[in-house]
């Protein structure tokens, strides 16, 4: 696979995808920490690997395994700590992912299209595409993920009509670019899926690729499986059997719950989630029912992605078999894990369909009419106009200080590592997020409505301070607070910051 026969053409491609980026990238980096504590947890992780402390959580006290992560992105970033010791340079790597993602989504998109026109289009719609710019400035495993799966896809698309040993090299390269993926994010595995589906519906007479991949996974996912199981199973799995993974006294699922949200989960990948990760220029409210306009809306998309995805020129069946693997997975998931971050890898070929979803109906129903002028695509860049207030926002949040609440709880933790204090354990909402800022041991507290339970837990874990924040987060005033009123002779406020009101109280069990 190449660029085009055009060599002056690919360097004008190339050229303009890296100012492109420059100026995108540039305009909305930020060099806080998002506030997500998954990549708080994943600097965490790499950190731990640098220092060569082992796949530990090194903010806690018993330095425990981590058994939630796959390890592929803290690798990435202890790698990037070897070098630059910031948070700064493992954002800037992922900068560097986007970059080549966008230079990948472009070969891959004019090949399955077979359309150059819909190929340039798409580049500027991945380039001012908010959510890709947000998580390309943020320590957060989708832009690497992204980046190797399109990688593992390129190479097995190559390989796709080829004999010998160039094959043979190709679908290596393939599979071993599907385990970085799949060691990133488990959702890689809809990629041995779809590569699966093509073998079986499309290329039969391959079926040793097939019988080479799945023994290889099994190989090379074993070691990490063991070590999951030693710890007492894998973290995803078990929340994926709950009903509320943030809930858990609401316990286990059923199969009827389980239909309820696959239900759930479609209809919110069809009214939301597609059409915000397509045209993030709108903001949904998800405590909302999905309107009348938002089903219209959805199912548009939906039918033009169809119709695009079936008028590929080549290798519809592996793009339709990634996507609905994906999917499959997507929709096992709670429904309380809800935005565009999981369905983000897949943007490439969403918008690949869509794109040629739109030229195949602008070139098909002027001829059924015996319209004999062509209708062109490029008025479809019009809709860009309408992606610059939200990555104006990302601008100006970029140049902000956190947020009042965010600011008040690092000044408790920075009053830790003012005062050089580094060998007490301090139980609050985001540990890992207290951690960065205060380099004390952290964890969580017990997600119970019992006080006598919840103090237990407290002893248990050496909890030496305790953090009433503002977060908005409800365990907060569920769990915590209460006990805390309940048992007030066993907290003593130390620190007390006003707008909002967020304590450090010591306790003394």
């Amino acid at each position: 696979m190449v660029l085009t026969n055009n060599k002056n053409k690919d360097i004008i491609v190339l050229i303009a995808i890296l100012i492109g980026f420059m100026i995108s990238y540039a305009y909305v980096f930020d060099t806080k920490i998002d506030m997500n504590g998954d990549n708080a947890s994943y600097y965490m992780l790499g950190k731990a690997l640098n220092q060569g402390e082992g796949y530990v959580n090194i903010n806690s006290v018993f330095k425990s395994p981590n058994n939630h992560f796959p390890p592929g992105y803290p690798v990435i970033i202890s790698g990037v700590l070897h070098v630059w010791n910031s948070f700064t340079a493992v954002k800037i790597l992922n900068g560097i992912f986007f970059l080549c993602t966008l230079i990948l989504a472009y070969i891959i998109v004019r090949d399955i299209s077979g359309n150059n026109v819909v190929a340039w289009i798409s580049v500027p719609f991945l380039l001012v595409n908010t959510h890709l710019l947000r998580f390309s400035t943020i320590m957060m495993s989708e832009i690497p993920f992204m980046f190797f799966s399109l990688l593992s896809i390129y190479f097995f698309f190559k390989a796709y009509n080829q004999t010998g040993k160039r094959e043979i090299t190709n679908y290596i390269a393939a599979f071993i670019f599907f385990m970085v993926a799949f060691y990133i994010r488990t959702l890689g595995i809809a990629l041995l899926a779809s590569f699966g589906l093509v073998v079986i519906f499309d290329l039969k007479k391959k079926w040793k690729v097939l019988a080479a991949y799945i023994p290889g996974f099994v190989l090379f996912f074993i070691p990490w499986w063991l070590r999951s199981q030693h710890l007492g199973g894998n973290s995803y799995i078990k929340q994926l059997v709950m009903i509320n993974p943030y809930r858990p006294e609401l316990g286990q699922i059923n199969a009827s719950e389980l239909y309820i949200r696959v239900i759930k989960n479609m209809e919110r990948y069809i009214t939301r989630e597609i059409p915000d990760v397509l045209f993030p220029f709108k903001t949904f409210n998800y405590r909302e029912e999905a309107g009348m306009g938002e089903w219209i809306t959805g199912i548009l998309i939906a039918v033009i992605l169809i119709a695009g995805i079936v008028n590929l020129k080549r290798y519809k069946k592996l793009v339709a078999g990634y996507m609905v693997s994906t999917f499959a997975v997507l929709l096992l998931w709670p429904d309380v894990w809800v935005g565009v971050r999981f369905v983000l890898p897949l943007l490439p070929f969403l918008l690949a369909g869509f794109l040629n979803g739109i030229h195949y109906l602008l070139t098909t129903i002027p001829r059924k009419l015996n319209y004999t002028k062509t209708v062109p695509l490029w008025p479809v860049l019009l809709l860009l106009i309408a992606y610059y207030p939200d990555a104006r926002k990302l601008n100006i949040k970029a140049r902000m200080k956190y947020e009042p609440k965010w600011n008040n709880y690092f000044e408790l933790a920075k009053w830790f590592r003012k005062r050089d204090i580094n060998d007490v354990v301090v139980s609050c909402r985001k540990p890992v997020m207290f951690y960065l800022y205060s380099d004390t041991f952290t964890t969580r507290y017990e997600y119970t409505q019992d006080d006598k339970e919840l103090i237990a837990d407290l002893k248990n874990r050496k909890t030496d301070y305790v953090v009433i924040d503002q977060l908005g987060y409800s365990s907060t005033y569920r769990y915590l607070i209460p006990a805390i009123q309940k048992n007030p002779d066993q907290f003593e406020v130390i620190l007390h910051v006003e707008n909002p009101d967020t304590y450090l109280l010591k306790f003394h069990p």
